[in-house]
Parts: C-alpha cells; structure tokens; sequence
C-alpha cells in the first residue's frame, strides 16, 4: 500500500532534494529548467538541489535565462531550452496577438533587435536604443518573448547585468522531441499524474500521447494515476527543507494536494500570482520566509503558525548561510517568529 510520504520522498529523491546534484547543467536539463520570475530565488531553488565548490558567478556560467512553458522566465541549460522550444512551437504565443494589436511587425522589429544584440548584447543598456518604443516593444518582455518561442533568443546571468544572445538555427519537428521531454518530466518530476504534466508544459492533456507513457512505470494513489521512471527503495523525507518561491515542488504540478494541505492553498498561492518560499518539517509545511537583498547583505525572515524546534531551526539558518556563502555575501539578521 502506498503512502503519501512515499510519493513525496520519490519526489524529493528524484529531484535531488536528498542527494544533491554534483553538476548544474545536468540539474537544469533533468528539470527542464528552473523557474525564475525572481532570479535569486531560481538561484536560492538550484543550490538546494546542488552540490557546489564555486561561488555563484562561476557556477552559473554556462546556465541561460529563457522563457519556456507556460511564458514563464527559467534558468535553462541551453540544449533543453531549445529541446522545449521546439515541443511548444505550436502552442498559442501572447506576444503575437499583442504585438497584432498595437499594429507592431514583428519580424521587422526582431531584425533591428538582431542588430541591435550584435553591436551590443547589454541587457541594461538596450532600452536607451529604443527610446520611448521600449515600453510598446517589450511590455512584459513580448519582444524578447517574441523571438525567445521561437528559439532565436536567450540571455545570460550576471551579477550585475544580463547579456542577450541572438542564435537562429531552425526548430526540430515538436514530434521527434515529444517523448524525450516527456520521459524527462517523469523521471525528475514522478510519480505526478498526466494532468501534473499538461500543467508542467502548458499544454492540453490530449498533447501527450499514449505511446510516450507507454514504457514508464505507473501506481494508482487516491484515484489517481501516477506515472513514473524509477523507483528509490528505501527513501524517507528529510527533516528540514526550504524552498524559495516559485520552486519546483510548487508549480510544476496540477495537484498540489500531494504536499500542501488545501486549507493552506491561499497562504502559498497568491491572487496576484505570487507563490511564497516555504519550510518543510517531515514534508509537511510549517512556515514561509523571505528574504531581503541590501549591497552585499541579505537578511532572512521565517514566520511560522507553530513554533519550529531548535534543532530544526539550525538547520534552517545552516541553508541560508550556504546561500548567502554561494552568493558572496553576508548575512545580516536571521530571525524567527511565530503565532503561538
């Protein structure tokens, strides 16, 4: 008979919450990409599934920023992103009807972007050549969007700034990629369900056919069918783990009933799409936390319904020393307090 604390501990296995990754760009292809709407968040969400010698800065050297499924913004290894792009190449593009909208040509601005890269790929800078157009071209990046879905552009982290690559190779057939991309979210995402998958790629379930989940294993849970590549024996929770917003384990499945108690649904899940940092104790949650970048400081705050024990608290303060040892800088406060 199969628990819930078993699937979440495959979980957390396969996803290297347990035995860490010994190399970021073999995370960032098994993952499918990180998400990143806030970037030292998607850095925050790597190193608890990395095990790490460099800083930061030489860590990420080869990682790129892209968007991906569902629009959003992710660190990606480079053959994935173009592997995902190719799988999304026929779903529906916002930026299209927006940039039909405004009366905008798209392709005609993305050759003067093309250009514009080539003679300098500074993301900071790019806004002053294109003036007062900037805030039509790239409201909510849709030009970078644009050309991103497309598998022309992508960008590169820096402390400090971002540089933008232009490539323009072509696009394998979505068909010959559809069961690699699949396979692959089962075996970091799995068990999850096929409505987990649809949610993960952003696609309607009836994208994902038979024949690419034939050869993966399965388990029914609670009615539900589970998918997955391999099972770990012997696997059990871990005692403490923190998770930055927007991590994986929360938004890369449809059901979130699996780990986070529905009555807690609101405090996670904002209405204006924000998705808070957690504490796990036993996989089960406890508290949330942020965090606050100042110069070369951050400061971490953990607010909590039920007090959290000492043991478990250095834990936590031991994670967030790492992070801020990774990041190449030092940690200003780190408080607890709690409702009871």
């Amino acid at each position: 008979m199969i628990s819930k604390e078993q699937l979440l501990a495959q979980r957390f296995w396969n996803q290297g919450l347990i035995e860490p990754y010994r190399d970021i760009n073999q995370l960032l292809r098994d993952s499918l990409g990180i998400q990143s709407q806030y970037v030292n968040h998607g850095l925050f969400n790597i190193l608890t599934r990395l095990a790490v010698e460099k800083p930061v800065v030489e860590t990420m050297d080869d990682a790129i920023l892209a968007w991906g499924q569902r629009q959003t913004y992710h660190f990606y290894d480079h053959d994935a992103w173009f592997t995902m792009t190719a799988y999304l190449a026929d779903t529906p593009r916002w930026p299209d009807a927006y940039f039909a909208e405004k009366g905008i040509d798209g392709e005609k601005e993305s050759q003067r972007l093309c250009q514009l890269i080539a003679e300098n790929p500074s993301r900071k800078q790019l806004p002053d050549s294109y003036g007062d157009a900037w805030s039509d071209l790239f409201r909510w990046s849709a030009l970078f969007i644009y050309n991103s879905k497309r598998g022309r552009l992508y960008q590169r982290w820096l402390t400090d700034d971002r540089l933008v690559i232009w490539e323009d190779n072509g696009l394998p057939t979505s068909q010959l990629v559809s069961r690699e991309l699949v396979t692959a979210y089962f075996s970091f995402y799995g068990p999850a369900t096929l409505a987990d998958a649809a949610h993960f790629f952003g696609v309607k379930q009836s994208k994902i056919a038979e024949t690419d989940l034939s050869h993966l294993n399965r388990l029914t849970f609670e009615g539900r069918c589970y998918y997955f590549k391999t099972w770990k024996e012997d696997v059990t929770i871990p005692d403490v783990l923190a998770l930055g917003k927007f991590d994986p384990l929360l938004v890369s499945y449809k059901h979130k009933d699996l780990l986070i108690d529905p009555v807690d649904y609101s405090s996670i899940w904002k209405k204006a799409g924000q998705i808070s940092a957690l504490i796990l104790i036993k996989g089960r949650l406890r508290a949330t936390w942020t965090f606050q970048m100042r110069g070369n400081t951050i400061a971490f705050k953990v607010q909590g319904k039920q007090k959290i024990s000492q043991k478990h608290q250095a834990t936590i303060r031991r994670r967030f020393r790492d992070y801020a040892k990774w990041m190449e800088k030092s940690i200003s406060s780190i408080t607890f307090s709690f409702d009871d």
